[in-house]
């Protein structure tokens, strides 16, 4: 029953270890992150999500002064 599916892994991304309604696998799409997903603890999701907010954050700056010097 149970004790099996667990042990065949999760059918959403094929790892064993955790459930399928607990996988996280499908956010990271690179191979490379889940690599970096399976080492390292949750904290650096966090600053993963400050890096993505500041990189857009600059992009929409420059977009800003680039409209004020046409």
């Amino acid at each position: 029953g149970n004790k099996d599916n667990i042990r065949a892994g999760c059918k959403k991304c094929g790892y064993p270890g955790h459930l399928t309604f607990e996988c996280r696998n499908f956010l990271r799409v690179d191979p490379q992150r889940d690599i970096v997903l399976d080492v390292s603890s949750t904290s650096s999701e966090d600053s993963e999500e400050e890096e993505l907010q500041r990189l857009q954050a600059m992009r929409e700056k420059k977009n800003l002064n680039e409209e004020e010097e046409k």
